[in-house]
């Protein structure tokens, strides 16, 4: 079966479901359809914000708010026709997230969800004061929705109308999860300084999904609006947004399908505590089932972080495990080296590019480079040149700051002092998706991989920069091309480091030397002109690092410039043109490895040794700083 066709057999199951539900149920069970199906298109959009983007609202029921009043205004002060008010209703909507997110969304955790839960109230008191929104009693008098000589006036109507509407919009953000922007906002999710370092601009794309999410809930208002033929506060109150979280979470963050499963439970939930809470509190009053959702909601957390859907991950694990049987070892074929080393010759091919600039010139132009963490100097103003095409290393003690370079180099840190060229354009204190741009990216010492996926999902992330469709394209499933595009090129970087039998494998599965070569994989897949590796040869076994040495040799070959820190100084030697070494933050050498082996400056900072100003011998004793890298240079 074609796979692209079995991806829609899902939705194709769904809207036969809910048409034949709509069209059988008892009217009281559609009415309660009907709830869960304008709230739960709602929840899918919710899903992307906190699923996708990582991003908690507490005040989406204000996106609800603004496409309800919208429409009631233009429909019912305007007289404009519902069918064409709608639209802008959720333009709407969508132009008020954009705006409240330039700023909100620079903001993370509980103080984004604390923004989100003031803009609730925000549009609640608007509403309420305004006389052009009716104040407290709203918008009322509305008409039902018709078109095509049909009035959408009853429940089993309104249901079917509504089905192909939720079914589409599912299946959008479906595809929208399992495009090349939902590929960069999951990665995002699992390590923000890794996609950025891989050329992703998280705050741009972070808000392109708060405008989808808020065009969801806008057009969810649309619906609300027309069903109940009147709009007032209580749309923009909290606890519709308390409901749609719920929704959220008891289906199951990072799954659309979740946000709706979710939201047919919550209403369920909701119907059952308005008759329950009566019985059990005699003079309860208000929205008191706000209490049953807290519950609900904690229970949740606590219990099943990753909701319904994790319920049922886990199910289909234990049946795929019933059926197949993992054995490990049982397909494994030995290959050998020579076939090996063909292989990662051909998949180089595909990695390879032509315009690198020409060996010899100054590819990164590094000028008083220094940074300072109060009364500490971290690097103390470095000045570096490294050439095109070259394999420069730089080493020295722990806390000389290699890995403090790396982070000004690329952007992960704000340099005190200093200026970074990269191919002639200044990086230094800019956000590391720039520094990608340019053509540089790099591995960290402590592993950043994204744990939520597979290794070629990994690595999937590094051909962002690569690739050009945008959300629009994703969720209209018109990039299949450049997917396959992205696939093979992914599929290239991982036979070049030798994971070809490991690449659908969960990431977080892996040894920590696979995921170590999974990280340059990745970086290779970006086809960087300046590849930054952290420690590559940390958890590696000899042939390992032996089959990465020559990997690298190779990489050279192509034109690609190499910045190495490794603790392994014996490999480095072997393996570096030139060598930078730092001590205490300092540039004390630079020079061929034959010449930074013989340096007393670097003998002196890793044997402890000095010389004697009085011309006698040097009587320091080794220091334990500097042993880790002692029997390098001995």
């Amino acid at each position: 079966m074609n796979p692209l066709f079995k991806r829609q057999i899902p939705f194709i199951a769904l809207l036969v479901g809910l048409l034949v539900f709509g069209a059988a149920a008892p009217q009281q069970m559609v009415d309660v359809g009907i709830w869960a199906l304008i709230y739960g298109f709602a929840a899918i959009g919710l899903s992307l914000l906190m699923g996708l983007a990582g991003q908690v609202s507490l005040g989406h029921a204000a996106f609800i708010a603004v496409g309800a009043y919208t429409q009631a205004l233009l429909v019912a002060k305007a007289n404009l026709n519902p069918l064409l008010a709608a639209p802008i209703s959720v333009v709407a909507a969508m132009l008020v997230a954009l705006l409240v997110g330039l700023p909100l969304l620079r903001l993370r955790g509980h103080f984004l969800a604390l923004a989100t839960l003031g803009l609730g109230i925000i549009v609640g008191v608007f509403v309420t004061e305004q006389e052009f929104t009716g104040g407290t009693s709203g918008i009322f008098g509305l008409p039902n929705i018709s078109f095509g000589g049909r009035v959408y006036d009853t429940s089993q109507e309104y249901f079917l109308l509504l089905t192909p509407v939720v079914v589409i919009g599912l299946w959008l953000a479906s595809n929208l999860v399992h495009s090349r922007t939902g590929r960069a906002l999951s990665a995002v999710n699992d390590s923000e300084v890794a996609a950025e370092c891989l050329g992703v601009d998280t705050f741009a794309l972070r808000l392109r999904v708060f405008v989808v999410s808020a065009g969801y809930a806008g057009l969810a208002g649309v619906f609300y609006t027309h069903w109940l033929t009147i709009v007032n506060p209580s749309v923009s109150h909290f606890e519709l947004s308390v409901k749609i979280l719920l929704m959220v979470v008891l289906g199951g963050l990072g799954t659309v399908w979740g946000a709706l499963i979710g939201a047919v439970a919550v209403q369920l939930l909701d119907d059952g505590l308005r008759g329950l809470i009566p019985i059990l509190i005699p003079d309860a009053k208000g929205e008191i089932q706000l209490i049953g959702f807290g519950v609900v909601l904690v229970l949740v957390i606590i219990l099943m972080p990753g909701g319904l859907a994790q319920l049922w991950a886990r199910l289909m694990s234990a049946v795929r495990q019933r059926k197949h049987p993992i054995v490990r070892g049982e397909h494994e074929t030995p290959v050998s080296q020579e076939e090996q080393r063909a292989l990662l010759e051909e998949s180089l091919k595909l990695l390879a590019r032509a315009e690198h600039m020409p060996a010899g010139q100054t590819i990164l132009a590094i000028r008083g480079l220094t940074k300072r963490y109060g009364g500490v100097t971290a690097l103390d103003n470095l000045d570096l040149d490294v050439k095109a095409g070259e394999i420069m290393a730089l080493i020295g003690p722990n806390g000389a700051g290699k890995t403090t370079a790396f982070n000004m180099i690329t952007g992960v840190m704000v340099p005190t002092e200093g200026s970074v060229l990269l191919q002639g354009t200044e990086v230094a204190g800019k956000r590391p998706h720039i520094a990608a741009e340019i053509g540089a990216t790099r591995t960290f010492q402590n592993l950043q991989t994204f744990k939520s996926t597979t290794v070629i999902g990994n690595v999937k992330v590094a051909r962002h920069l690569r690739s050009k469709a945008g959300l629009v394209r994703g969720m209209l499933m018109l990039d299949r091309t450049e997917e396959r595009l992205i696939d093979q090129a992914s599929q290239a970087a991982i036979d070049a480091m030798g994971l070809t039998s490991l690449a659908d494998k969960q990431i977080a599965d892996l040894a920590f030397g696979k995921q170590r070569q999974v990280e340059v994989a990745r970086a290779l897949a970006l086809e960087p002109s300046v590849l930054l590796l952290d420690e590559p040869m940390a958890g590696l076994s000899g042939p390992e690092r032996d089959s990465l040495s020559w990997l690298l040799r190779r990489v050279k070959a192509s034109g690609v410039t190499v910045l190495l820190v490794e603790h392994d100084v014996a490999a480095v030697m072997a393996l570096a043109d030139r060598v930078a070494v730092l001590d205490d933050g300092k540039l004390i050498s630079l020079g061929t490895p034959a010449h930074v082996t013989s340096d007393p400056k670097v003998i002196a900072a890793y044997l402890g040794e000095e010389d004697d100003q009085s011309g006698g011998p040097a009587t320091g004793a080794p220091t334990a700083t500097s042993g880790a890298a002692a029997g390098g240079l001995a």
